[in-house]
């Protein structure tokens, strides 16, 4: 009876935890590869998009950087652990001058009010051809290719006082067959820094990421959030998530 007890004690504290957390909007997958899509043809990607909060998450319009791209949500609202369908339709008509698409979500996830979702616009007609390329760059071909690998992918820092400034950091390996190279470090807040030791490790090797979260006018139960952008190209994006409650003295 008494480790029933506790059993359900256990869960109703993590469930109230969970509560307390906003809504978090959460895309595995934020970019994809239309490269070579040829001129004149259309292809499209279904984007999952996951409330990984514990508050209803609400998804405003949808805007495309490009008349070249057009995008429908199958779903507003979502509750807690619920996913929404992003249909996604890319035509190539020849702008190969625009490199930066993508489509633009309005949220109520205080963290990342603006979701942007990358497009890989079409390689001009000088580019390099589908062979011509690195292996460890070409989505969805033949190895060698990298592999990131985070054993731990998110961090709670507990109790803080309003103002104190703490770190972390978080190990992750490369256990593809070709060189893993970090290519970019996003935060959705200002208060948190990330820096990665080395942009290039060896495959069976290891790096480092640095997350320093500074409190200074923040206060309550906060959850910030890390993207790495990697050549891993199953999984460009990674998300890393650190935790905190800040208490003001």
């Amino acid at each position: 009876m008494l480790k029933k007890f506790l059993a359900l004690f256990v869960f109703f504290c993590a469930a109230a935890a969970a509560q307390s957390v906003g809504p978090v909007v959460s895309v595995p997958q934020i970019d994809y590869d239309f490269t070579h899509v040829a001129e004149g043809s259309s292809l499209g990607h279904v984007f999952m998009i996951y409330n990984g909060g514990g508050a209803v998450l609400k998804l405003w319009g949808v805007k495309t950087s490009c008349k070249c791209i057009t995008a429908s949500i199958d779903k507003t609202t979502l509750q807690p652990t619920d996913s929404a369908r992003l249909n996604v339709s890319y035509t190539n008509i020849g702008n190969s001058s625009h490199l930066d698409n993508y489509v633009t979500i309005k949220t109520n996830d205080p963290n990342n009010p603006d979701l942007r979702i990358f497009i890989t616009r079409a390689v001009p007609r000088t580019g390099p051809t589908l062979s011509e390329m690195p292996k460890d760059t070409v989505g969805g071909t033949s190895s060698p290719a990298p592999i990131i690998y985070f054993p731990v992918t998110d961090h709670n820092f507990g109790k803080m006082n309003e103002g104190q400034v703490s770190s972390y950091i978080f190990k992750f390996y490369n256990k593809g067959k070709a060189t893993l190279r970090i290519r970019d470090i996003t935060t959705s807040c200002g208060c948190t820094a990330a820096l990665v030791k080395d942009k290039e490790i060896a495959p069976g090797k290891e790096g480092e990421v640095r997350v320093d979260f500074d409190s200074s006018g923040k206060s309550g139960k906060l959850v910030r959030r890390v993207t790495i952008l990697s050549n891993d190209p199953k999984s460009v994006y990674t998300n890393l998530l650190i935790y905190a409650d800040v208490e003001k003295e």
